[in-house]
């Protein structure tokens, strides 16, 4: 059972008790530092063939501010970058095309 952390917060209401009884383990994740982000991004990018080329680093600063550390939100943030980017014939990403991506993403 994964979830935001408002997800404790219902947890710990009464009427949910009989299933926070039944959780084993229950871990807080911390949001991703700027440094373990910036790996994330390229470790992802390794495992799935991609180069580091693909955003640059003003990109990578600009998903990482925008997620603020939530690594659901990095894989949002940056497969909407690569759509936006192929869209417009780019194969790199900055940070203009993060911040159209962010700004798609609240709208949607």
């Amino acid at each position: 059972l994964v979830g935001l952390p408002i997800l404790n917060n219902t947890l710990n209401l009464t009427i949910h008790e009989p299933l926070k009884q039944r959780i084993v383990m229950n871990y807080n994740m911390e949001p991703l530092t700027m440094e373990d982000g910036r790996n994330y991004i390229l470790d992802k990018l390794k495992s799935a063939k991609g180069t580091e080329s693909i955003f640059n680093e003003n990109a990578i600063q600009a998903i990482l501010n925008g997620a603020n550390g939530t690594p659901r939100i990095i894989d949002k943030i940056c497969n909407r970058c690569i759509m936006i980017a192929n869209s417009f014939g780019n194969d790199r990403v900055d940070a203009d095309i993060v911040m159209k991506a962010i700004n798609d993403m609240q709208l949607g």
